[in-house]
């Protein structure tokens, strides 16, 4: 069983703090049952199975807290920042790193008396991936404050305390935990499922309704956002863990990868090269344009002046200009065979992943703004095969959003060998399109 939260159950648009309180409470429901489904095996796993994935816990205890350190540095001065910092030193032992959670909780994986490997290295890459992409978003220049309180503040105090409240009542009834319960360590799990982190969920979500709830709506959105990403990961991980945890012996090993380091720059390419898309178009009204693009598809506004608007399009570089009020530069277009449709030409666009291509179609969903070709799968069954989407900026600019079965075909003439292994894309499509 897995959890996904999509937009529509827990959009952010509209919210007051009242109303993402009633969904948040929905959300946190559902998380229970789900954690209940997801550990009940637990209870009769072999000891090595079980090692298993209690290890693989280990990952989050690490990433957490330096993301918290980074969720402090981007806040103002205020009782939320003092209580995330509390949160902080007691998360590092309040000044003795053998009490540190880190430590603890490898503690608890050393008194369960078997064979320990490299801890650093054994997390699965899945998961790995799932908490770098999590930092990468918290310390986004476009993800705010509030983003950051919603991912890191409600998704580690809360949704975690939830999962691992489940997780130890499952695995106390584990037949190798009952017969070693006295010698484990449970320092860990004593702060963890008992009134320590329920009082740290309880004061956190007074601070939310006191802090963010008198801020404007686009903070409260905002926070949605970043506790229905978190509750996104935390499904996706646990399942993650849980697969591997009744994975058949015969089964291949999912990969793994090392804990990563903090990096809080972009990363460097080697030969200095950088690959960015560019475009200029000439649009009827400019600051009607500049809504548009900015409001309605989440770039941001760079430099300008009284004739062009620079935008910063997903990373990638689009100038809007203001053509002349005779011209019809923007109007002139055809349409193009292919595979099977007719596409109009001029057009540009974008290659997302899947979840951004999804929450773009949602985004575009909730402006009313209409698909001139809404969203399809093309190309199936074939190399390239794609889910795609096009509509009209208000100036008759053709624009189109894609995205790939495997990104590894976007060029590729054949079958990429990992094809047939990914999850197709009818049921995305099908959530897209639906109003």
């Amino acid at each position: 069983m897995n959890i996904e939260i999509t937009s529509q159950q827990h959009s952010g648009l509209g919210l007051d703090i009242e109303r993402f309180w009633t969904l948040a409470d929905e959300l946190q429901e559902q998380t229970v049952e789900h954690a209940g489904d997801l550990f009940a095996f637990v209870e009769r796993a072999s000891p090595e199975r079980l090692y298993g994935l209690l290890a693989q816990y280990r990952s989050f205890t690490v990433y957490y807290i330096a993301d918290i350190a980074l969720l402090i540095a981007r806040l103002q001065p205020g009782r939320m920042r003092s209580f995330l910092a509390d949160i902080l030193f007691d998360e590092l032992g309040s000044g003795d790193h053998r009490q540190a959670h880190p430590e603890l909780y490898d503690d608890f994986l050393a008194s369960l008396g078997l064979a320990q490997p490299a801890l650093d290295s054994i997390g699965l890459a899945d998961n790995i991936a799932l908490l770098e992409r999590a930092r990468a978003r918290l310390i986004a220049p476009s993800s705010s404050a509030a983003y950051g309180i919603g991912l890191r503040g409600m998704g580690g105090e809360c949704v975690c305390q939830i999962y691992l409240a489940r997780l130890y009542e499952h695995l106390r009834r584990n037949p190798y935990i009952r017969e070693h319960a006295e010698r484990i360590d449970w320092r860990f799990w004593d702060l963890h499922v008992g009134e320590h982190d329920i009082a740290h969920r309880e004061k956190l979500r007074k601070l939310i309704g006191e802090e963010i709830g008198r801020m404007p709506g686009d903070h409260v959105e905002a926070l949605s956002a970043g506790y229905r990403d978190s509750m996104n990961a935390w499904s996706t991980f646990w399942k993650n863990i849980h697969d591997e945890a009744v994975r058949p012996e015969q089964a291949a090993e999912p990969v793994r990868a090392p804990i990563g380091e903090v990096v809080l720059g972009a990363p460097n390419d080697a030969d200095g090269t950088i690959a960015q898309f560019h475009l200029a178009i000439g649009v009827h009204d400019l600051m009607q344009a500049r809504q548009f693009y900015c409001e309605v598809l989440g770039a941001h506004q760079g430099r300008s002046t009284k004739n062009l608007i620079d935008l910063d399009f997903y990373g990638h570089h689009l100038v809007i200009h203001q053509a002349p009020r005779d011209g019809d530069g923007a109007d002139a277009s055809f349409g193009s065979a292919f595979y099977g449709e007719t596409v109009r030409v001029p057009h540009f666009g974008m290659n997302l992943n899947w979840r951004d291509w999804s929450e773009l179609a949602e985004r575009i969903k909730s402006h009313d703004a209409a698909f001139i070709d809404p969203p399809h799968v093309r190309m199936r069954d074939l190399p390239g095969e794609h889910a795609t989407m096009f509509l009209n900026d208000p100036s008759g600019n053709a624009l189109e959003f894609k995205a790939f079965r495997n990104h590894q075909e976007v060029f590729a003439v054949i079958f990429s060998n990992s094809t047939r292994d990914i999850f197709g894309l009818d049921t995305l499509v099908q959530q897209a399109a639906t109003a």
